[in-house]
């Protein structure tokens, strides 16, 4: 369904199953697609499973976000409309910064959890930060930014069954980089560090071993501050763990499902 936002944004969400709503955020320039494979377990489980694409994008209309503050009033006005009663949020990559500037502008919103998928709280690298964007640091972001990585983001590329679906919205929606990269910038500058030790619901950093991206240990760093947050690492994957590796990462989210049910 397209759920409007404004008079000029109509965002595409899918709503699938029934019970507890888990909502799913996409990374830069991805689809809600990017979830087929988590679906059936989600609801199987008894939650209710929500995608959608951002603004622009994809199924959606209007314009290209070029801010976070942008997509995190989206996913407020998806929440708030949709009447969702504290919603686990699971977020990928950039989305885990939609995710947090969302805690930082609406904390009157109830979340019952956050899991966050390979994506550091800070992505420029400092001599105190090792954990930023690979090629990234202080006196080289403003312009590397916009480079696309010189880096294989999975290993062994998606399951067959989430690429064919993946790749069908992508050849119908292609996305348009050029119109994303204010977003990104965006994305790139923002340090979430603050935020994420500040988290009063249970966090969960869910990193990929291999990623080509980031060097895993951020979870860990936040944790020291925050005991609840945990970090969980998957091996054999690249960035997309969900897409790559839907069965490890189904099994992760079951578990944390199950601890959650205590709350």
């Amino acid at each position: 369904m397209l759920l409007s936002l404004s008079t000029q944004q109509q965002v595409s969400v899918n709503r699938f199953g029934s019970g507890e709503p888990v909502v799913f955020v996409n990374g830069f320039g991805s689809y809600q697609e990017i979830w087929h494979g988590q679906i059936e377990t989600v609801t199987k489980a008894n939650f209710e499973a929500i995608t959608w694409d951002f603004r622009g994008q994809g199924q959606s209309q209007g314009q290209y976000a070029t801010t976070l503050d942008q997509l995190s009033d989206d996913l407020a006005a998806l929440i708030n409309q949709l009447q969702l009663a504290k919603p686990i949020l699971i977020c990928h990559s950039m989305g885990c910064s939609v995710i947090w500037n969302l805690r930082q502008r609406y904390p009157e919103i109830k979340i019952k959890a956050l899991i966050l998928v390979d994506q550091s709280p800070k992505m420029i690298s400092d001599p105190d930060w090792p954990y930023g964007f690979v090629g990234i640091n202080q006196s080289n972001w403003q312009t590397s930014y916009a480079k696309r990585p010189k880096v294989k983001e999975t290993l062994a590329g998606f399951r067959q069954d989430v690429f064919a679906v993946f790749n069908q919205a992508k050849q119908a929606h292609p996305f348009i980089r050029e119109k994303a990269l204010p977003l990104l910038k965006n994305h790139v500058q923002a340090d979430w560090r603050a935020t994420a030790i500040a988290e009063k619901c249970p966090t969960y950093f869910i990193s990929a071993r291999q990623s080509p991206y980031y060097r895993f240990g951020y979870g860990k760093w936040v944790a020291q501050s925050n005991s609840q947050v945990t970090e969980i690492l998957v091996p054999k994957c690249g960035h997309d763990i969900m897409a790559e590796v839907p069965d490890a990462f189904n099994h992760t989210l079951l578990n944390i499902f199950t601890v959650l049910r205590a709350y």
